[in-house]
């Protein structure tokens, strides 16, 4: 092999290995993420959301058969999540109801992305990564990192067919 055959072979591996890296989080995070921290309105719109009787809902799922805000969320997003309202748990009268922060002591494992979270509360699952996070009241300042994703957003309940209430979210998003 001669030189400049090697020179242009080395050359073309590193220009292909540069394609390869990891995109970086877009520019903006750390001025998405003091917005949000200074709860500074969001580059979307805030999104109402509602779970009724404890069932999921999906936030940026774009599909006919699926009803959706239709916004994914991108590498280096901040997202927040805020929530009021009651669910009931079981069809007993004197059944307990919780808010979205769900049960003061104790801890299940959440279905989705398998984390440790407070007992029939809300909680966050970004599809494309498979990690979770709890949402409660307000979920802080979550930065996204991965590929293009929905929000799922459920109740930490493994039987959500008795319950009955609603809890009402806002989505608020800074991409910038």
């Amino acid at each position: 092999m001669t030189g400049i055959r090697r020179t242009m072979l080395i050359t073309a591996a590193v220009a292909a290995l540069a394609l390869l890296q990891p995109v970086p989080a877009q520019a903006g995070t750390a001025l998405s993420q003091q917005l949000c921290r200074g709860n500074q309105i969001g580059a979307i719109r805030d999104t109402a959301l509602t779970i009724l009787n404890g069932q999921p809902v999906s936030f940026g799922y774009r599909d006919r058969t699926v009803i959706g805000p239709g916004i994914p969320l991108q590498d280096g997003d901040v997202v927040r999540i805020r929530a009021t309202g009651s669910i009931k748990i079981d069809s007993w009268p004197w059944g307990p109801s919780y808010s979205p922060a769900g049960h003061p002591t104790e801890r299940t494992r959440t279905f989705w992305g398998g984390i440790s979270a407070p007992s029939y509360g809300l909680y966050g699952f970004f599809n494309s990564t498979g990690a979770a996070f709890p949402v409660g009241v307000d979920s802080g300042c979550v930065v996204y990192r991965g590929p293009q994703t929905w929000l799922w957003l459920a109740q930490n309940d493994d039987r959500t067919v008795d319950n009955s209430g609603r809890w009402d979210l806002t989505v608020r998003i800074w991409t910038f």
